[in-house]
C-alpha cells in the first residue's frame, strides 16, 4: 500500500492543518479516513485531499487559514522512513465565510458534525473556527446552536459545492469512500451522511486539535 499507486480496499488518512490568521503558531487538524473503492494513483489522492479542503473552507470563517494537507496510508509510519507512505501538500486557502458581523466564538467551542455510518455508532468531527456568537446560545449555561437547521444547510451546501458528495453515501461515485476504521483496520464502515450534532466544548490542546502536523 503506497500513495504512488494503490488498489481497491486500501485505506488512507487525510489530515487538514489550519490556523487563525491572528495566531498562526496555534495550529489544529481535522482527520478523515477513507477506503479506496477503485485502483488509483497519486493524482486521485491529491484530488481527494483538495475536495475535502474545499469542503472545510466552505464552512470556516475567513479568519481561518489552511496551512497544508497530508495524505497517508492507514498503515502506521514505518522505521526507516518510507517516502511512498504519505503526501504533504502546501495550501494557501482560507475560510470563505465573511458576511457574518458577529465575532467568532472561542476556539474551544467547536461545531460537532456526526459521521453516520451504515451500521453501529456514529462518529464525530469537531470543527473550530466555524461558529459565530449569533449562532450559539446558552440556556442554563449549556451552549447550543441557535438555529441548527441553518448550520445543516451550510454543511449540506458545502458537501455539494466541494464535490465530496461523491465520497459520502451508500453509493459512491468517486475513487474513495469516507469511512470509519477501527483500531486494527479490520472493521471498515462507510459513512452515509454528515449531520450537524450541536456544540462541543473541547480543550484547545485536545488531541483532535493540536497534533504534530
Amino acid at each position: 500500500m503506497t500513495v504512488i499507486d494503490f488498489v481497491a480496499t486500501d485505506l488512507f488518512i487525510v489530515r487538514i492543518i489550519k490556523y487563525l490568521g491572528a495566531n498562526p503558531d496555534n495550529k489544529w487538524v481535522n482527520t478523515y479516513e477513507f477506503t479506496a473503492v477503485a485502483d488509483g494513483d497519486t493524482a486521485s489522492l491529491i484530488t481527494l485531499a483538495h475536495d475535502f479542503v474545499n469542503f472545510e473552507a466552505a464552512i470556516h470563517d475567513d479568519g481561518v487559514f489552511f496551512d497544508h494537507v497530508t495524505v497517508s496510508t492507514w498503515v502506521p509510519d514505518s522505521v526507516p522512513y518510507d517516502p511512498t507512505a504519505f503526501l504533504s501538500i502546501p495550501l494557501t486557502q482560507q475560510g470563505t465565510i465573511s458576511d457574518i458581523t458577529n465575532e467568532n466564538v472561542a476556539l474551544g467551542m467547536a461545531l460537532r458534525v456526526k459521521r453516520n455510518p451504515v451500521s453501529g455508532r456514529f462518529g464525530n468531527l469537531f470543527y473550530r473556527g466555524v461558529l459565530h456568537e449569533n449562532q450559539v446560545s446558552a440556556p442554563a449555561g449549556v451552549p447550543i446552536l441557535s438555529n441548527a437547521s441553518e448550520i445543516q444547510d451550510l454543511v449540506d451546501g458545502a458537501v455539494t459545492s466541494s464535490s465530496i458528495d461523491a465520497y459520502v453515501g451508500v453509493s459512491i461515485d468517486g475513487n474513495f469512500a469516507l469511512s470509519m476504521i477501527d483500531a486494527t483496520g479490520a472493521v471498515v464502515r462507510r459513512v452515509t451522511s454528515l449531520v450537524v450534532g450541536g456544540v462541543s466544548l473541547i480543550k484547545q490542546d485536545h488531541q483532535w486539535f493540536n497534533r504534530t502536523p
